[in-house]
């Protein structure tokens, strides 16, 4: 059986740099007490499951508490008594400051030009190979430890570095002077072997047989739903034990999130990668999600799938009212996008930003791009009910539009939609309706009293690290935004606007500092018969000079193969028959152009029941490299 792998081609390289990322994090597990901080407020909350995490977000684990985050394929996890923000966030960066705590981090591929950092208070540690690692900074700041289970890292301090290889632990004590000494790693304790363990959960996925490992949420899909096949809609994925009445898009909150603005966080556990890839359908009185852009048997796995906010059509605005609306305001209503129905960001982009996150992110697959641009500029005027979901039962959520700008619970808020109503009602296209300005509680994405959240010490909070990638320029403070997006209806600032409102915003002091010798001394062996660290050259800005980066998005290779590869496990039967059968298939080692080799767009079904999914191949296997044990 084929197995495809779809590469994003196309995109032209001046575009990327003012179009959103196509990548960012997904805070996937909470133990315990974590708190977060989004970015351009100066408050700590309540963490929320499958929040979208990006360029300036932080974290908090109080005492006893963890939390598992994914960039694209990499999983980080955070002990107790850690701080983490996210320093950089693109499709090529991932650099991360921890103030103080315990990260691990497993990075399964590094390509040309990629950059993964973590910034201590003394030392900036970058890794260049795929591997597993774990980074420790003491409480006051004065001792960052790394260990390599396998791969290999470079650690820059006092303007020199040295390379740390498989199965060894480095340190680097102090600040002012430090020094760096290099040992062997030593046996796994209790948190390495609970992150092995987290480890195996991932490389026994089914779901990777369907999508990629880039894309967050597919370690969740196997223990909530199955896979099955549609005729013409292809592999499904369809969630098990939702109960009567569910539909997509429905039990979560909108929160906003720069530079793509409202965006959709659900609170299913699996509730992350079916709202922000792929379309959902309805038929055969059943909910199933499309992933990727093939209606026939064979498996499309896209590996680099393109986050979107919300893949929704929304409805409503002043004058449209359902039930009583508070505070103010109409009421805001939305459908999930269905199988060919086009996404139309309302945050500024590219016209190749516009093709890729449909083409990818669509199971009907858009031939040119000629198509999906002349979609994008016309003005979507069509009742809801032309939408193909929009007949479905339960399928229309609304709620008052106050209860939205303010990131209230959907679930509580919604109020039932009759069809006389929705066949009055103004259709927005894929933008909420104009007015919908967000509270300073949506950013935040919880409205928990300031009281009961739990906040790093202030000394931690406030702790420089050093760095060898210089950082991007700071948020704008949300306080100083919120007028100007009023004004700007609702709608995300383009990036001039941007740009505009952090020359007047306050400059704060920056917690990155360059990991260059600034101070006359170098970093010193710890102890005789360690060789010394070698200098390295800083740049203008005080920063680390590195190559230039060499690798876009348009040129990523496939992505779905462990850093420590295992047999995936057969999938569990259901009903007394396997929901899938596993037969040997390799990816293809050359993707084709998209325009190439399409099936034709499937025409919706009428009253199809899901099928037995066809035989799915296995990864590609490599041998393990020796790791924890």
């Amino acid at each position: 059986m084929r197995h495809r792998w779809i590469l994003l081609l196309g995109l032209a390289a001046p575009s990327l740099m003012a179009d959103p990322p196509a990548r960012v994090g997904r805070l996937n597990l909470i133990q315990g007490t974590v708190s977060f901080r989004a970015s351009g407020v100066d408050e700590w909350a309540i963490a929320q499951p499958n929040r979208p995490l990006t360029t300036g977000d932080r974290l908090w684990t109080d005492e006893n508490s963890r939390a598992e985050v994914h960039v694209g394929a990499t999983a980080i996890r955070l002990s107790a008594q850690t701080e983490l923000d996210f320093v950089n966030v693109d499709d090529n960066t991932l650099q991360m400051r921890l103030a103080s705590g315990t990260a691990t981090i497993r990075i399964r591929s590094v390509d040309d030009g990629q950059v993964y950092e973590i910034d201590s208070p003394n030392s900036a540690i970058t890794f260049g190979r795929p591997g597993e690692y774990r980074v420790d900074v003491n409480p006051d700041g004065t001792l960052s430890t790394v260990r390599v289970w396998n791969g290999g890292v470079e650690v820059t301090a006092a303007g020199s570095s040295f390379e740390v290889n498989a199965h060894q632990v480095a340190s680097v004590k102090g600040t002012d002077s430090p020094t760096y000494d290099l040992t062997d790693i030593g046996a796994p304790d209790d948190w390495d072997q609970w992150c092995l363990s987290r480890d195996h959960r991932e490389d026994g996925s089914v779901s990777v047989r369907y999508v990629s490992r880039e894309m967050p949420g597919y370690e969740d899909l196997d223990q909530y739903g199955h896979w099955t096949y549609v005729d013409g809609y292809g592999n499904v994925w369809v969630p098990d034990h939702v109960g009567p009445g569910w539909a997509p898009y429905h039990t979560g909150r909108w929160v906003w999130v720069d530079p793509w603005g409202w965006s959709w966080v659900d609170e299913a556990p699996w509730g992350y990668a079916p709202y922000h890839y792929g379309r959902w359908a309805y038929a055969g009185g059943n909910w199933f999600w499309c992933p990727n852009p093939n209606p026939g048997p064979a498996v499309v796995v896209v590996a680099r799938p393109v986050y979107a906010p919300a893949l929704v059509a929304f409805v409503g605005g002043g004058g449209w009212h359902v039930g009583v609306a508070v505070g103010g305001g109409g009421s805001v209503g939305w459908v999930a996008l269905g199988v060919g129905e086009v996404y139309h960001p309302p945050y500024a982009v590219s016209d190749n930003y516009v093709h890729q996150v449909n083409v990818v992110n669509n199971t009907t697959v858009i031939n040119n791009n000629t198509t999906v641009i002349n979609n994008y500029n016309t003005t979507n005027t069509t009742n809801i009910t032309n939408y193909r979901n929009a007949g479905a039962p339960g399928a229309v959520t609304a709620v008052p539009q106050n209860a939205m700008a303010s990131g209230a619970s959907v679930s509580k808020a919604a109020v039932p939609v009759t069809s006389q109503q929705l066949a009055s009602a103004p259709v927005n296209g894929t933008a909420p309706p104009t007015g919908t300005v967000p509270q300073k509680s949506a950013v935040m994405g919880s409205t928990a009293a300031a009281a009961s959240v739990k906040a790093p010490p202030a000394a931690v909070e406030n702790r420089a690290v050093v760095a060898k990638t210089a950082p991007p320029a700071a948020a704008v403070p949300f306080a100083q935004k919120q007028q100007a997006l009023a004004e700007n209806g609702g709608k995300p600032l383009a990036p001039a606007q941007e740009n505009q409102l952090r020359q007047s915003a306050p400059q704060h002091q920056s917690l990155i500092k360059p990991a260059a010798n600034t101070n006359g001394g170098t970093l010193k062996p710890a102890r005789e018969g360690l060789a010394a660290a070698q200098p390295v050259q800083a740049g203008n800005n005080g920063f680390v000079d590195r190559p230039a980066k060499t690798q876009t998005l348009a040129a990523a290779k496939p992505v779905g193969q462990p850093a420590t590869a295992s047999r995936v496990p057969q999938p569990p039967e259901r009903n007394g028959t396997p929901a899938v059968k596993s037969v040997e298939s390799k990816p293809e080692t050359a993707a084709k152009p998209e325009s190439e080799d399409k099936p034709a767009p499937a025409p919706k079904p009428k009253n199809k029941k899901p099928k037995k999914a066809p035989p799915p191949p296995k990864e590609e296997e490599k041998k393990p490299e020796k790791g924890r044990g």
